[in-house]
């Protein structure tokens, strides 16, 4: 099979359906099927009634968002008319939709998103009776909604126990597929619901295979792509570039200009590449936090989270909060308290996604996830440096924990939406610190900070900047 299909003219509910869809591997009900090229569990189908089907699910039609009659051939390009609910439930023939066929794309990355459902099927995790299962166990309380440290504790405990490979068990990637999942293709909440399940694992495979990518081009390891390492990169994965479409195709990554692309620009460009009639709003997960959600659904259309509303942090609400765990850190039956709360099942020590679950549930405004990684590192480096963290070291993680989460903050007040600092954006984060020093002075702090010159600060870079200026006191003071 050759040929794509695109189908398009849906409007209001269930307008998901307009996609490019790819020819799949498999075949159904002795017919072809397709899936859509956005990373969403979307597939055209042969009902096995006499239908061609769209729906989340390839099954047998009962439960799918639109369907034709299927009146002769190999694909639903020839039939119609198509028929889809709307919004009252019921079932109209919609005039507007119409299936085309189009030329299957043999894009390097369009072809890597079509090796997902293999791979997917591959580790089960189709059969509707194996998700439910899995969904279950990730689900442990039964409120059918899961946290982001829920889903991390799945894939840690999955990979260990070898029943996933290990190439699924990196945190960028994941993160990447918690914030497509609740973004775009769930309701813009923090959470993940039981039927963003099949989307969740969907996107944790597709966001790892584009880290294992991002990874084998990024040879010096830093987290970032250069020029140079784009084009040998690419070259590698044999898309085959001249050195002006090189630079062409850097620069619509690199939005900045600043000379280096992130894990996170990357996705977004993959994302245009192979899916490039997608809203390009959806891209705008690459703005963190607050403007991130209001940009999803002011052009998203949904209704169901507009009353949503994200309060703003200030430095007055760290200062408090401060109070708070000093107070704590002094208590003993507090602490005691606390820690028995995060290591629920008494066996004296805790993973990062135990500590992510204590944030998001007691801390709000400790919910950051670089700074919470940035704090779980420096506790196991200060400690044994395993993988966990004691109940002996309980009281620096929470030190950690509070000074990272304030650093990220003001790290997250100036800099650009991109998570890296200009010299002007770090003249500003001195100013919020209270720091009063020259022009002169602040650009030989910024040299400090950013020591390969290349202009801009990483959150790491300034941490380890800010760490050295003031918090080792302070978080000396809370432990002893």
């Amino acid at each position: 099979m050759s040929m794509a299909l695109q189908i398009a003219g849906r409007a209001g509910r269930h307008a998901l359906i307009n996609d490019t869809y790819e020819p799949m591997q498999i075949t159904h009900n002795n017919k072809p099927c397709w899936v859509a090229r956005a990373v969403a569990p979307r597939y055209i189908f042969h009902s096995g009634k006499a239908r061609w089907c769209i729906s989340k699910q390839i099954d047998d039609g009962a439960r799918c968002w639109a369907y034709c009659s299927a009146t002769g051939g190999m694909d639903p390009s020839s039939s119609g008319p198509w028929t889809c609910c709307d919004q009252d439930g019921d079932w109209r023939i919609d005039s507007r939709v119409r299936c085309t066929a189009a030329p299957a794309d043999n894009d390097k990355f369009v072809q890597l998103r079509m090796s997902l459902d293999a791979d997917m099927r591959h580790y089960g995790l189709v059969d509707h009776s194996n998700l439910k299962s899995l969904w279950r166990r990730l689900d442990f309380n039964g409120n059918n909604i899961v946290s982001l440290a829920e889903i991390d504790k799945l894939v840690v405990e999955m990979v260990e126990g070898g029943t996933w490979p290990a190439w699924l068990n990196n945190k960028p990637a994941l993160m990447r597929a918690y914030k497509k999942t609740i973004l775009k293709d769930g309701d813009g909440d923090d959470w993940v619901e039981k039927h963003e399940f099949h989307a969740l694992l969907l996107n944790i495979f597709w966001f790892n295979k584009l880290w294992q990518v991002f990874s084998h081009i990024d040879t010096g390891a830093d987290r970032r792509i250069d020029l140079r390492e784009f084009q040998a990169g690419m070259s590698q994965l044999g898309v085959h570039l001249t050195d002006a479409e090189s630079v062409q195709e850097f620069n619509k990554i690199d939005g900045n200009h600043g000379g280096q692309v992130l894990f996170v620009e990357f996705c977004a460009y993959i994302r245009q590449r192979v899916n490039p009639d997608a809203s390009p709003h959806f891209d705008a997960d690459i703005i963190t936090g607050e403007s991130c959600t209001t940009t999803i659904r002011r052009h998203s259309g949904n209704h169901a989270t507009t009353d949503l509303v994200f309060s703003k942090k200030c430095l007055r609400d760290f200062d408090e909060l401060e109070q708070k765990i000093q107070a704590l850190v002094k208590d003993k039956k507090q602490l005691r308290a606390l820690w028995d709360r995060l290591d629920f099942n008494g066996n004296n020590i805790v993973s990062l996604a135990e500590i992510d679950k204590l944030a998001v549930e007691a801390y709000p405004l400790l919910n950051h996830k670089p700074a919470l990684m940035r704090a779980y590192k420096k506790t196991i480096h200060d400690g044994n440096r395993d993988d966990w963290v004691e109940k002996k070291e309980f009281k620096a993680l929470l030190g950690n924990l509070f000074y990272f989460n304030k650093i990220f903050w003001i790290f997250d007040q100036v800099d650009g939406d991109d998570r890296r600092l200009t010299f002007q954006e770090f003249k500003k984060c001195l100013t919020l610190c209270g720091a009063k020093v020259s022009t002169s002075q602040a650009r030989q702090e910024f040299a400090q900070v950013d020591r390969n010159g290349g202009g801009i600060i990483l959150f790491d870079e300034f941490c380890a900047y800010f760490a050295s200026k003031s918090c080792p006191e302070a978080m000396t003071a809370w432990v002893d």
